[in-house]
């Protein structure tokens, strides 16, 4: 009886599960996408978006100001963040400022020369010559003439500093459009300089000793003797 049951239960199992199944004919059919459930959806695939982060757009230069060692001035080589992009008078425009020192710059004591003149525009030429045009302004903007010591410091500040961002090979300072009078190691001058002009403003620079030998010579005396008449 157990086992008639049991056969019974199977056959309406089988019976059932027919039922349920897909028919099966000839032919294959296609399902269209719109009855199939949202996972098995080709046509709702996404594709993951891969973020990626942006690479940095500024790079680091080097720029110069100014110190105080012993009895002279010299320039000092600190850096500044600028734009990938900038040409060289934004880059070079860096020392021009109000104020553009870090707080650990002022408390050691560092300067800039160039806080007390406004940028009017700066290029290098074909002939790898840096031209930096500036003018020193008072409070109200107006232009003003500065003393020979600042405008040394001031021009210290610009050719180390260009020549460091270009390939320059000398720098031509012009103050409102004009050629400057600039105080350097060899005199006043309105040629184009370059660092050996402001040897002094080298941390390491060291003044060149000259030593003079003095000699004692004593003149040969000449002894004229008279004949015998």
């Amino acid at each position: 009886m157990t086992i008639l049951r049991n056969h019974v239960v199977a056959v309406m199992i089988g019976l059932s599960l027919l039922s349920c199944s897909l028919p099966v004919d000839d032919q294959a059919s296609v399902i269209p996408q719109t009855e199939l459930p949202d996972v098995l959806r080709s046509d709702l695939a996404t594709t993951p978006t891969v973020t990626v982060a942006p690479g940095s757009t500024t790079e680091p230069v080097t720029i110069y100001l100014l110190a105080v060692v012993a009895d002279r001035s010299v320039v000092m080589a600190t850096s500044r963040d600028v734009d990938q992009s900038a040409d060289f008078e934004a880059r070079i425009g860096t020392l021009f400022g109000t104020e553009i020192r870090t707080d650990a710059e002022k408390e050691m004591g560092w300067s800039n020369a160039l806080r007390e003149f406004v940028l009017l525009n700066a290029s290098v030429n074909e002939n790898g010559i840096a031209i930096i045009d500036m003018v020193a302004v008072d409070a109200e903007g107006l232009p003003i003439t500065v003393e020979a010591r600042l405008l040394a410091d001031a021009a210290a500040q610009l050719v180390y500093t260009a020549t460091s961002l270009t390939k320059a090979i000398g720098v031509r300072i012009l103050i409102d459009g004009e050629t400057a009078f600039l105080p350097t190691a060899g005199g006043d001058t309105k040629q184009v300089v370059s660092t050996s002009d402001f040897e002094r403003y080298d941390p390491d620079y060291v003044p060149a000793t000259t030593t003079s030998a003095t000699s004692s010579s004593v003149a040969p005396q000449t002894t004229q003797v008279e004949a015998d008449g």
